[in-house]
């Protein structure tokens, strides 16, 4: 039964990666837009995510733990976050469906990174249950999706800056744009934080410690403080264009750092849900 789920939720995402890319394409049609071409670009999101959504839970009967442990789950899993906080962004900020020409794109290589590195379930470790372990994992898919809208925001200040370009593709402005990177980075900010939270909870049930500087929680910890470095001068210092669009870009390199780089790069108690 389990192993029927599993071979089921590999066709699944292929297909959700599918409705994604066409999702994709046409948000870069937009730029001749018609009508026609924006509700056929929605409605290939709405089916992707449906599509992901299915995939996940299939992949969770199918292994009997959640979508958190192997590389494969933990990148489709953001992939999922991500396109959520994009379809809500969208629905309630139409001129923020821009940042679909780099969130969709985001979402379907985050899931074909995850296919290509192998789809094989492994057993969760003795330490790796309970509810601290959900909520810390959840909100920290929370974190990146609402970190890269956020980023994708200042990618487009950058872009604009550099190249002057504007005109439809481009048609938000830049009070706008900071707004956008402003608020969703102090979700990412928040949500980082209750994610290490919980991430001390569940290590102090799993190892009867909240905190070993392990690497990952050191990084962790430094993309922390590098968010809450970017609020302070946007709130405090007046900083806005330009300069924290460049400083949003470096707190998001710490981020997948933190996320994906310091398991794969160095010995540590996280290692064994990313390698």
């Amino acid at each position: 039964m389990g192993e029927s789920f599993l071979r089921a939720e590999v066709v699944i995402h292929l297909a959700a990666i599918v409705a994604y890319a066409i999702s994709a394409g046409l948000r870069f049609a937009e730029t001749a837009s018609t009508t026609r071409i924006r509700a056929w670009a929605d409605r290939m999101l709405f089916c992707a995510i449906g599509l992901h959504a299915l995939a996940l839970a299939a992949r969770w009967i199918g292994s009997g733990h959640g979508p958190y442990l192997t590389r494969y789950e933990v990148l489709s899993s953001n992939a999922f976050f991500t396109a959520i906080v994009f379809a809500y962004l969208q629905k309630r900020y139409p001129r923020a469906r821009v940042f679909g020409m780099i969130l969709v794109p985001a979402t379907f290589l985050l899931i074909a990174l995850g296919l290509y590195s192998g789809t094989e379930v492994k057993m969760l470790p003795p330490t790796f249950t309970g509810i601290w372990l959900v909520l810390h994992v959840c909100f920290y898919f929370l974190a990146f999706a609402t970190g890269l809208t956020a980023v994708s925001a200042a990618a487009t200040q950058i872009y604009r800056a550099v190249t002057g370009k504007s005109g439809k593709l481009f048609s938000v402005d830049d009070a706008s744009l900071d707004v956008v990177a402003y608020r969703y980075a102090g979700l990412a900010f928040s949500f980082w934080g209750v994610g290490m939270l919980t991430g001390a909870i569940w290590a102090y049930y799993s190892w009867g410690r909240f905190w070993a500087w392990d690497p990952v929680e050191t990084w962790s910890l430094v993309t922390w403080i590098a968010f809450a470095v970017y609020l302070h001068v946007r709130r405090f210092l007046g900083w806005k264009g330009l300069r924290p669009a460049l400083l949003l870009v470096v707190c998001f390199g710490l981020a997948v750092m933190s996320l994906f780089g310091t398991s794969l790069l160095e010995a540590s108690l996280h290692s064994a849900y990313f390698r």
